[in-house]
């Protein structure tokens, strides 16, 4: 029996840890996150500035239903510290969104990018291993 080659089995958890973090954990994350209303209540913890602050927001939509929801310090989140009585129109199944009618966008070229090179890494590993079983 031969055991997989060293190069392909790093390659190959690169990618996974890469798929997962930026994959799963940001984009879809961000992808499935829907929010659609007013900003009733808006509090920084610990306080705005802080490293890796959050912002606790309460969003009421139009039928006065209100959702929390939690900005952390990361492109999986929306942006934080939004002032109480701005309007959120974010729709699941966009990376994108409203904020007062003006479009804030998410790095897509970027995470297309690091996406590409994982999903490369993957190639390579399988390359390598069925290059070595030759």
């Amino acid at each position: 029996m031969k055991y997989p080659n060293s190069q392909s089995v790093i390659l190959t958890i690169l990618a996974l840890w890469i798929l997962w973090s930026f994959g799963f954990q940001t984009l879809w994350a961000r992808y499935a996150t829907e929010l659609d209303g007013v900003v009733v209540s808006s509090l920084d913890k610990p306080s705005k500035g802080a490293p890796r602050y959050a912002t606790e927001y309460v969003v009421r939509d139009a039928s006065n239903h209100d959702t929390p929801y939690v900005a952390g310090p990361t492109d999986a989140f929306l942006e934080r510290s939004i002032p109480v009585g701005s309007r959120i129109e974010k729709k699941w199944g966009q990376l994108g969104y409203r904020l007062d009618d003006r479009w804030r966008s998410f790095p897509v070229t970027f995470y297309s990018a690091v996406m590409g090179a994982a999903f490369f890494m993957l190639f390579w590993a399988a390359l390598v291993q069925w290059r070595t079983r030759e």
